[in-house]
């Protein structure tokens, strides 16, 4: 009979940030209870996602093969609308309407807008901001194409906020644990993990994290440093430039106002904060790391199988190439797929040459979990715990009492 069952577990607090975390975790896990279940096929969801979103591929997968299906609503998955996150505004955003405002010549509304608490104040008084702008433009006095550009913030469900990698890949993690001792009871199990962007970049940080844990990791396009993208991606890219570095762009609101959306996030530029995000916090996020490549190559790794476009519009082939050939140099398992010609697109697996290349989930699992489950289980017996230096501090992950746990030390 095919079981479909969703889980609530406690896993990881912020240990980078010393806070005490609110949610549980929530995982469904797919499998015919009739079958001898072979391996774990884990969907990590990219950003914009959600276990639901998963239903067809878990049961199909189930039904076809003898693997139980793990889809991970981790930490601050809920981080877009379509996912159940809300707008709000903080500070910064109040600011940036104040100072545009000005620039307009429009300071004579009824409140102060650095009084505004919530977005539906906030909507309120864009929505008499673009009527008048469009009064403006039928006098001429703008540009019939002029756009006013806000910043505005996603509100993430379960009070939660975009710490990016680390709990969410733990919690990953922690999920696969729970789920091979507790709820399958059966630690010889493959682990697969499959995500395609945000979601295949996670699946190469739980390579990082916990090698001896992983067998496969399928990678879709997912990116390897934070270099380009590391306001966008973490939150506070409004910190620095709200149009440029947000994460997501709305135009749909309003006719005459676009809103450049950033995550919620606590981490900050300001290197006299607390939550400061200093060079340390980058390099464990990132898995394209030479020394830190050297030390998880030292463990049992897992097989790479990797996608990537040529003409992937964010993250350069030329880095994940990189990534690909320090992970052969070690002597890993690893199978590149390289998109760089339009020939490759057959209108079904390849859709096109932009990021993700359009290939479907199911496909792209139903293309190499057959050959996957006739490889031979290998042995990945070692210490389970890894340290990696980063600048100043010391991260730890060990695996203890079927959890994986977080020791950050500060270098003397």
């Amino acid at each position: 009979m095919l079981i479909n069952q969703t889980y609530f577990i406690d896993s990881c607090d912020d240990v980078e940030l010393n806070i005490k975390r609110e949610s549980k975790l929530e995982f469904k896990l797919t499998y015919d209870d009739s079958k001898e279940i072979e391996a774990i096929v884990c969907v990590i969801n990219g950003i914009g996602g959600d276990i639901k979103d998963d239903l067809y591929i878990s049961d199909y997968c189930a039904r076809n093969y003898n693997v139980a299906v793990l889809n991970v609503n981790y930490h601050c998955i809920g981080n877009r609308p379509q996912t159940g996150a809300e707008f709000y505004i903080d500070d910064i955003d109040k600011m940036i309407l104040k100072v545009s405002l000005d620039a307009l010549g429009i300071n004579n509304l009824p409140i102060d807008v650095q009084s505004l608490k919530t977005y539906d104040e906030f909507y309120c008084v864009i929505d008499v901001i673009n009527k008048f702008i469009e009064r403006l433009k039928k006098t001429q006095e703008l540009d019939e194409n002029y756009l006013l550009y806000l910043s505005l913030g996603f509100k993430p469900t379960k009070n939660e906020y975009q710490n990016y990698g680390i709990m969410q890949t733990i919690d990953v993690l922690n999920s696969l644990l729970y789920t091979k001792t507790k709820i399958l009871k059966n630690n010889n199990l493959k682990v697969i993990l499959t995500g395609s962007s945000h979601g295949g970049y996670l699946a190469n940080l739980c390579a990082k994290i916990a090698p001896w844990l992983v067998d496969v990791v399928i990678d879709n396009s997912s990116h390897v440093t934070l270099d380009n993208n590391l306001w966008r991606f973490v939150g506070f890219g409004k910190e620095v430039d709200y149009i440029k570095y947000c994460s997501a762009g709305i135009t749909h609101i309003f006719k005459n106002v676009k809103f450049a959306a950033s995550d919620k996030t606590l981490w900050t530029t300001n290197k006299q904060s607390p939550y400061y995000f200093s060079p340390a916090r980058k390099l464990i996020r990132e898995t394209l790391n030479k020394d830190h490549l050297n030390i998880q190559a030292k463990y049992p790794n897992p097989k790479y199988i990797a996608y990537h476009s040529k003409f992937d519009e964010y993250v350069p082939l030329e880095e994940k190439e990189e990534y690909v050939n320090i992970l052969k140099e070690h002597g890993l398992d690893v199978e590149f797929i390289k998109v760089i010609d339009e020939k490759q697109i057959d209108g079904k697996f390849i859709k096109d040459l932009t990021h993700g290349m359009g290939i479907p989930m199911k496909l792209l699992i139903k293309k190499h979990l057959p050959q996957i489950l006739q490889e031979p289980l290998k042995d990945k017996t070692c210490k389970k715990e890894i340290s990696y230096k980063c600048d100043d501090l010391i991260y730890t992950f060990k695996e203890e009492n079927e959890q994986i746990l977080l020791d950050v030390q500060k270098l003397n």
